[in-house]
C-alpha cells in the first residue's frame, strides 16, 4: 500500500516568487531588511542548530529521529560530516553528484516497480534497515513498496549503489520522454525536485511550465555532476570525493 508523507523541511524547497530587495540601509552585518547582504546573497534563513543566518545554497542535515531536513551553517554541518562522528540524531548531507553511465535498469524491471510516473528516487532508511522507493507527485513525495529482493538485484547489477550513504544520498531515476538517466545525488536534491513539481504543477498533466522546470532541473544536475561507471564500486571519501562540487 502506498503512503503519502510530508517532511517538515520540504517547505525549504518550494520555489517562491522573487522578493524585491528592500531599499532599507544594511545593518551592521551587511544585510538589509530583506535578508540579503551587499553582494545580493540571501540570508533570510537560519541554521536550525545555532540560529546563525545562512545564505541560499547552504548545507543540510537529516534529523534521523523525525526524518526531516535541517538547514545548517558550515561549522554545524562540518560537525556531522562523518557518520561515525555524528551520533544517533543528525547526519550531514554530502554534496557529490554522479551521473551513472551504463546503469542496468531495463523497461521490464522499471515496470515491475508499479509506480504511475517516470521519475523516482531510492535511499537506505537506516531506521527501517531497508531501502525505500519514493516518487514525486503534485501533492508531495509518495512512498511505494520496494521488495528487498528487488533492491538486492538492482545493487548486484550496479555495484556503485553499494557506496550510497544511508539516509543522505539517493539513486534518482529520470525516464520522462526519451530520458533514461540515473544519478547518485544528495537526498535534498530529490526533495528540491519534489518541491518544484508541487509548486509548478497545474491541471491533470502538469502544464508546460512544470515540464520546462523539470527539464531545467535535470540539465542543471548534469552540469554539476561527474560521470561515473555504474558497474564500478565508486568511493565515498566523506563528503568530498574526487570530482565533487566544492
Amino acid at each position: 500500500m502506498e503512503r503519502r508523507f510530508t517532511m517538515g523541511a520540504l517547505r525549504r524547497y518550494l520555489v517562491q516568487a522573487p522578493v524585491a530587495p528592500s531599499p532599507a540601509e544594511p545593518d551592521r552585518s551587511g544585510r538589509d531588511q530583506s535578508g540579503r547582504d551587499q553582494s545580493g546573497r540571501d540570508f533570510s534563513e537560519r541554521c536550525d542548530l545555532c540560529a546563525v543566518p545562512v545564505a541560499d545554497g547552504h548545507r543540510h542535515l537529516v534529523d534521523l529521529s523525525s526524518r526531516e531536513l535541517r538547514c545548517a551553517c558550515r561549522p554545524c554541518a562540518t560537525l556531522f560530516d562523518r557518520a561515525e562522528e555524528s551520533g544517533q540524531r543528525y547526519r550531514a548531507v554530502p554534496d557529490r553528484r554522479w551521473h551513472l553511465r551504463g546503469f542496468a535498469l531495463d523497461d521490464a524491471a522499471w515496470d515491475g516497480l508499479n509506480i504511475p510516473v517516470q521519475m523516482a528516487f531510492f535511499f537506505h532508511n537506516s531506521t527501517a534497515r531497508r531501502a525505500v522507493l519514493l516518487y514525486p507527485s503534485p501533492g508531495g513525495p509518495v512512498e511505494s513498496p520496494l521488495a528487498r529482493p528487488t533492491w538486492a538485484r538492482l545493487e548486484a547489477a550496479n555495484p556503485v549503489l553499494g557506496s550510497l550513504a544511508p539516509d543522505v544520498e539517493a539513486l534518482l531515476v529520470n525516464r520522462t520522454g526519451d530520458a533514461r538517466d540515473h544519478w547518485l545525488v544528495p537526498i535534498d536534491d530529490c526533495y528540491a525536485l519534489v518541491g518544484l513539481i508541487r509548486t509548478h504543477w497545474k491541471g491533470l498533466a502538469g502544464g508546460p511550465d512544470v515540464w520546462r522546470e523539470i527539464g531545467g532541473f535535470f540539465a542543471d544536475l548534469r552540469r554539476r555532476s561527474r560521470s561515473v561507471d555504474a558497474a564500478g564500486g565508486g568511493t565515498h571519501d566523506g563528503n568530498r570525493p574526487e570530482g565533487a562540487r566544492r
